[in-house]
């Protein structure tokens, strides 16, 4: 339950809470349940908030400060959260239908059983994140970076990943089926029951998935 004081300054407005935020960076504000429907929060700090469950849907969040705030199953329906920034953030089964995504950072965040299906997300940061049966199904991520990420079982049917890097990630039972992989990096990746059928790997890939000689640099 959001905490009564945390929410009087937040109704304040976006100025004063980043103000009260800045005084005491280590506090964690508990927002969990709250709506925020057709809100303008752009570039609010919801650093280590606590927001799990709680409502974004259209809502302005443009250079907002997710970093490590927790956000199991909270929904961003048709939000705008442009060049936001959830790095070490909770995501899991978070809702992001028809949510504008550009320039987010995902880098080392929970991600586990998110749909990110269907989108253009080119040279997005996944590196570090767990991604556990994340669905990309038919996604251009052309020049994303998914290095060092957890992608068990998820899901990159029919996928655009071309160029991109999945150096150390593991895809242990993740579905790659027709996705196309040019010039993608793959060296040191973990491919246990991986589902390459039908995918686009050149020889070169090939060879450095199944006959690994060179560490990852």
């Amino acid at each position: 339950m959001a905490y009564k004081e945390h929410v009087k300054i937040l109704e304040a407005g976006v100025r004063v809470w980043n103000q009260w935020r800045a005084s005491d960076p280590a506090i964690s504000p508990d927002l969990s349940g709250l709506h925020f429907t057709k809100r303008n929060l752009s570039g609010i700090n919801f650093r280590m908030c606590d927001l799990r469950q709680c409502i974004f849907n259209e809502t302005d969040l443009r250079q907002a400060h997710f970093q490590k705030a927790y956000l199991h199953s909270a929904s961003f329906i048709k939000s705008d959260i442009r060049d936001t920034n959830f790095s070490q953030a909770d995501l899991t089964m978070v809702k992001f239908v028809d949510t504008v995504l550009d320039g987010c950072i995902f880098s080392n965040a929970v991600l586990n059983e998110v749909d990110f299906s269907n989108r253009i997300m080119k040279q997005f940061d996944f590196s570090g994140a767990n991604l556990y049966r994340a669905l990309f199904k038919s996604c251009d991520l052309t020049k994303s970076t998914f290095r060092q990420a957890y992608l068990g079982e998820a899901d990159f049917f029919m996928a655009n990943l071309s160029q991109v890097d999945l150096r150390g990630a593991n895809l242990s039972g993740a579905n790659l089926s027709n996705a196309f992989l040019k010039d993608a990096l793959l060296e040191g990746a973990i491919i246990t029951n991986t589902n390459f059928n039908g995918a686009f790997l050149s020889p070169r890939q090939k060879l450095s998935l199944w006959f690994p000689i060179f560490p990852i640099k």
